[in-house]
């Protein structure tokens, strides 16, 4: 967080300076210590009234910037105009103005090359969180039995999940388990090439699927390799057609 102030002020601090070099360059008439008083007054200013959004996601939003930059630049000029009599005892001129409104545009432009560089930077990062968070899919699953004994079981071993009132029962290996996961949350776990969601509480490994066909009642459903009989929800049933 304190780079994220110290990069900006840092820049603004030097970037004026150096701009004010070069109009006591080529103004000539004007005293070097009044322009950089100014300069910093303004961009210091208009730097402060963006960082009051900072917090804000206004993705290369100029006109929001600018909004506040002009909030930013009358502040700045009162600083300047009240500030330049205190500490130099000289009211400034109306003259003053043209360099104030460039020092103005410069750090409209700081302003907005820093934050939408650093929302854009933000918001990649989100995304690369979010990219490494889906690849990040269960190999192991700690259940445990109606007893309370704890189990650690290979996902690959799981032939289906199904979701009982508070709980979700895991089947492996002719045993029942028990996780507090919910069928929602697993899916979003669990590798899509091997597991399926073929109901609303319903989770299968297809790599136990030995048929797919219809019951007595016409229902489309699942059995397994050890002759459970699991049913096919409509909203599933684009799953097993390519099948």
């Amino acid at each position: 967080m304190q780079k994220k102030f110290l990069i900006p002020l840092f820049i603004t601090l030097i970037f004026n300076t150096l701009v004010a070099v070069l109009l006591f360059l080529l103004l000539g008439d004007v005293d070097f210590s009044s322009l950089l008083f100014i300069s910093h007054s303004i961009g210091l200013s208009v730097l402060g009234a963006n960082f009051l959004i900072s917090f804000e996601q206004y993705l290369n939003n100029i006109a929001q910037i600018i909004l506040h930059s002009l909030t930013g630049l009358l502040l700045g000029l009162m600083i300047a105009f009240i500030g330049h009599r205190l500490i130099f005892g000289i009211d400034l001129t109306y003259s003053i103005i043209y360099p104030a409104l460039f020092f103005s545009i410069v750090a409209v432009l700081i302003s907005w090359l820093y934050f939408s560089r650093l929302d854009n930077q933000e918001a990649l990062d989100k995304i690369k969180r979010k990219l490494s968070a889906g690849h990040k899919k269960l190999h192991w699953i700690k259940t445990a039995d109606s007893k309370g004994n704890v189990f650690l079981l290979n996902v690959k071993e799981i032939e289906y999940f199904q979701a009982q009132q508070k709980y979700t029962c895991v089947y492996s290996k002719g045993r029942e388990y028990l996780i507090t996961t919910g069928i929602k949350t697993l899916i979003t776990q669990l590798d899509a090439n091997y597991f399926w969601q073929i109901h609303r509480g319903s989770i299968v490994n297809i790599s136990f699927i030995s048929q797919v066909s219809k019951n007595e009642q016409d229902k489309l459903m699942v059995y397994l390799s050890n002759a459970q009989a699991l049913p096919i929800s409509r909203n599933y049933l684009h799953l097993f057609k390519k099948m």
